[in-house]
């Protein structure tokens, strides 16, 4: 008898002890994800950034050509990446962002953006692909 009380015991124990630690867990993570939804990473910063640039792409790539009249940007394709250069140090971290021109839908290009200690340098922008209409670059 005594050991099934025991047992009961430590069920029950474990049963609250469990449930409180879950409880405090959960209050946490709330909290946290609450002041952190608060905070943009790094590359949201970056984006919103770049965002807020949009005319500057834009008009680099119009410069690219005189028959671009419009650029389509697709924010959800912009990819972060490192480049090498043949040195130790590499040659740094850019920001890739794709789109298209004149509302073709088949149409596509690439610019690359430089960013040093997490700024992005927009002044730094070139060509990662040339303009393009279904695959045949533009002429």
């Amino acid at each position: 008898m005594k050991k099934r009380k025991l047992v009961i015991f430590f069920a029950i124990t474990s049963v609250l002890v469990g449930g409180t630690i879950m409880s405090i867990q959960k209050q946490n993570i709330f909290s946290n994800g609450t002041q952190q939804s608060k905070q943009l990473s790094t590359k949201e910063k970056q984006l919103a950034y770049l965002q807020k640039h949009e005319y500057k792409i834009e008009n680099f790539v119009k410069s690219q050509n005189p028959k671009i009249e419009s650029v389509q940007i697709d924010w959800e394709e912009t990819k972060w990446d490192e480049i090498g250069n043949g040195t130790p140090q590499g040659g740094g971290e850019i920001v890739q962002v794709y789109g298209g021109f004149n509302n073709i839908s088949n149409s596509s290009w690439s610019a690359i953006i430089k960013f040093k200690d997490k700024k992005i340098l927009i002044d730094y922008i070139g060509m990662g692909s040339p303009l393009r209409i279904g695959g045949e670059l533009l002429d």
